[in-house]
Parts: C-alpha cells; sequence; structure tokens
C-alpha cells in the first residue's frame, strides 16, 4: 500500500511538474529565445536591416551566452551599421507584458546610441504604437537586463520585437528573450499641492501663522505633498537671508512645517534660508510624513542678490526617493537652465518642484518654463511662486491648476504613470515619451550631464 501511495504521488508530482511548464512555455510568446535551436542562422528570427549591405554580421555564438548553449552576436567594423534581429509574436491589445533581454557589448562607444530594443504594436498590418525598452535594471557578469512593463496599443494584434544594433563599430551579444504577460500596471494616483501666497509681514510669526493655515488646507484636502515658495519666513518683513534663526533647518519655522507634516501625515517642500555656522544657503527642505526632515537640496545657480549676501551654491543636483516615487527639487534662477530639469529627469526624477520667488523676464516665461520643462522630460512640474502664477503642470505640459490669488492653494489629483498621447513627426505611432527621448538622445556627443 505504501509503495502505491509513493507512486500516486510521483505521478501527481509529474504531472504537476508538466503543467507549469507548459504554464511557463504558453507565458512567454518570444520563440526561441536563447538562440538554442539554431545552427548558422537564428530560427524564427528574422534578420534585416534598412541597407543590406550596411548590416552587422551576424551569427549564433557559443563561446559567450548569458545561459544555455548559445546566444546572438551581431559585429560590425563599420561605424554606419544597422542591422536587427526581428520576431513577430501574437499578443491582446490593451493587456500588459513584461519584456526582458539580455545583452553585452564589447568595444561599443555608447550604449545608449548603438544599442536599441524595440517593441512595435501592429493591428494586422497596420503599425500603431512602440515602445522603447530603456530601463537598465540589473548588470551581471558583463551581461545587462534590459526590461520594463509595457503595455500592448489597445486594437494590437501582434508584436514586432526588434533586437537593434546601429552607427558603431564593435560587438553586442544578445540572449534569454522574454516577452511574458503581467498583471496590469495599477495607477499611481497621488494628490499634489502648492500654493499661492506671498507673506506680508511685518512679522516672522504673523508669516508662519498665515502658512500654517494654508498646509491645513492642504492636510483637510488629502495632499500627499505640497509646495511652499522660496524663503518665504522673512518675507516683508526686513530681514531677507540674515543670520536670525528662522533662516535655519532647526528655526521655528520649519519646526512648525515638521509639526504639519505629522500631522497630516503629507510631505512638504519648502524653501528656506538656511545658515550652519557662518555659511549661508538657499535651500528646500523635504519634509516626510513622520514630519522629519528626510532631504535637503541645496540652491545651484545663485544670482548676484544672493552671492553679494554670502551665499554660497551647492553642487549637486539629487534625486529623493519617498513612499509614492522619486521627485527632483530646483530653485528659482535654478529653472532658467534646462540641464537641471534634464539631469533629474535622467537619474528618474518623476516630479520636479520648484519654490521659485519670481520670473519677471516677460512673455509670461513664469508659466512657458515649466511647462517646457515638464514636456521636455515627461514629469510633472509643480511651482509655488511669488511673482507669476503658482502652476502644477504634467507630463503634456497641460497645466491642471494655476493661480494669481493671494492666499490659494492649488490641488491636483494626478497618475504618476501618466503618458502624453501623442503622435510624432517620423516617430508614427503612440508610444512612451520618457522611452522616446531617451532612445534619440545623442549622450554620446552631449556628453554625461552632471559630472
Amino acid at each position: 500500500m505504501k509503495k502505491s501511495s509513493d507512486y500516486f504521488r510521483l505521478l501527481m508530482g509529474l504531472a504537476l511538474f508538466l503543467v507549469l511548464c507548459t504554464g511557463n512555455e504558453a507565458a512567454s510568446q518570444v520563440l526561441n529565445p536563447g538562440f538554442e535551436s539554431s545552427s548558422v542562422t537564428p530560427e524564427k528570427w528574422i534578420i534585416t536591416g534598412p541597407i543590406a549591405s550596411m548590416m552587422p554580421v551576424t551569427t549564433i555564438a557559443s563561446d559567450i551566452r548569458y545561459s544555455g548553449k548559445t546566444g546572438l552576436k551581431m559585429e560590425s567594423n563599420n561605424p554606419n551599421c544597422h542591422g536587427r534581429a526581428v520576431q513577430t509574436v501574437a499578443v491582446t491589445g490593451g493587456k500588459s507584458y513584461l519584456f526582458s533581454a539580455r545583452f553585452r557589448t564589447d568595444k561599443v562607444k555608447s550604449v545608449n546610441k548603438s544599442v536599441m530594443i524595440r517593441i512595435r504594436w501592429l493591428k494586422e498590418k497596420e503599425m500603431v504604437g512602440y515602445n522603447f525598452i530603456y530601463d537598465i535594471t540589473e548588470e551581471n557578469k558583463g551581461w545587462f537586463l534590459a526590461s520594463e512593463k509595457i503595455r500592448a496599443i489597445p486594437g494590437a494584434t501582434s508584436a514586432e520585437i526588434s533586437l537593434e544594433f546601429r552607427w558603431t563599430t564593435g560587438t553586442v551579444w544578445w540572449d534569454d528573450i522574454s516577452l511574458e504577460n503581467c498583471p496590469d500596471e495599477a495607477p499611481r494616483n497621488i494628490t499634489v499641492g502648492t500654493v499661492y501666497f506671498r507673506p506680508p509681514g511685518p512679522t516672522v510669526e504673523k508669516n508662519i501663522s498665515l502658512m500654517s493655515d494654508l498646509l491645513d488646507e492642504a492636510g483637510k484636502a488629502g495632499c500627499t505633498i505640497v509646495c511652499l515658495p522660496e524663503g518665504w519666513p522673512t518675507c516683508n518683513t526686513g530681514l531677507g537671508m540674515t543670520k536670525v534663526e528662522s533662516n535655519t533647518l532647526g528655526g521655528s519655522a520649519s519646526v512648525m512645517m515638521s509639526q504639519k507634516a505629522k500631522q497630516y501625515g503629507m510631505y512638504i517642500v519648502s524653501g528656506l534660508y538656511s545658515w550652519s555656522g557662518d555659511t549661508l544657503k538657499n535651500v528646500a527642505a523635504l519634509y516626510g510624513r513622520q514630519g522629519k526632515i528626510e532631504a535637503v537640496y541645496e540652491k545651484v545657480h545663485l544670482p548676484d542678490a544672493e552671492t553679494e549676501q554670502g551665499a554660497v551654491p551647492g553642487n549637486s543636483l539629487p534625486v529623493f526617493t519617498t513612499d509614492f516615487g522619486r521627485i527632483g527639487i530646483l530653485i528659482c534662477w535654478d529653472n532658467a537652465f534646462p540641464e537641471v530639469s534634464r539631469i533629474l529627469a535622467l537619474n528618474g526624477a518623476e516630479i520636479l518642484f520648484c519654490p521659485v520667488w519670481g520670473d519677471v523676464r516677460g512673455t509670461d516665461l513664469w508659466k512657458i518654463t515649466p511647462r517646457i520643462r515638464a514636456a521636455d522630460n515627461g514629469v510633472y512640474f509643480v511651482t509655488s511662486i511669488f511673482d507669476g502664477h503658482s502652476l502644477i503642470v504634467n507630463p503634456a505640459g497641460d497645466i491642471l491648476g494655476e493661480s494669481g490669488t493671494q492666499g490659494t492653494l492649488i490641488t491636483a489629483n494626478i497618475d504618476l504613470n501618466f503618458n502624453p498621447p501623442w503622435d510624432w513627426i517620423g516617430n508614427a505611432g503612440r508610444g512612451v515619451w520618457k522611452s522616446t527621448w531617451r532612445k534619440d538622445r545623442r549622450s554620446d556627443i552631449f556628453g554625461t550631464l552632471g559630472n
């Protein structure tokens, strides 16, 4: 009886194993994902390129591979080469998929320029959209893992996977290509707030009291995070950037913001003047949900009016991680330099907060500049300003909230997974803007920003 029971359990285990294997095989749409069932040319893949004579030499590699016995090798001695390995698989429009691929390079000057992964969504034979797989999530023994959740364009019936090597000499190897069904990404909804308020003085205490009232309003409105303007505690008091207790990270204004952040469980970004010993900096502090200062950004670009009072600049452009996503902070004059927003976006910021004294350059640049910075980089952009209007702008450059009325709280419910629904000349179809501008950005010419 024992032997019979063991035999039964063995059969059940084998059946479960076969079901799991079959399920895994069905989950991945890619055929010959590791180029194993190939000898000279990769079966199930089409090797092609815009101009046949300019294609890299593409072969099966058994000496260099990530897993299994083989990989795919593309090699070129022509700096103008362009070739691709293509496979088209069935998909369901509107469904989500996890794409992943391993690759490594040798003597390739710019991976960003020359190694590209594109997913074209097709409705029958019509191309209706695309994704570029930009995120490198891992590196192991020289092999990079490019992996990203993507969503098939509604109506799509198939996806063309294209592994591309272009515009360089050198070699790229490919292995373990996968496109698997995965759950849809849930919307990442938060409520963002900002204020339009120039504190009237005449005392710091009065300014703190009035700003406290606005933070109460933000907390009761359910703000996840709220932005306050530049150097507001001493505004209209005659104290400016002088060395007083409110112009420190431990001063009375900071204490009030810590209390409000903890009371409402919300983040606060606030401009402050900060003295530490005899060193003066213009900063923005990030208060966390528990009321503690979690990060401090030090203004990098200083106008003469600040340097002549002894202020010294910060020297970095950090991105800060919160429990809802990643944010960047810039202050006033920083906003005039497009490199600042670009560096923050390249480093993963999803929302940029900008405490501002004012922009008086004319022609409504206080409105135009935030919209352009948002649209250029595919990020939300939030300003809290004195001269101009405070704004909340989405990654398409649309204004979600605006006010030039004193004492106003502006809020917007946003989805951090929002993608501008754009078509582009020369890039027909709807894609993901964050991936598109990164894919076409020529870092090999521009250099690495921020170094």
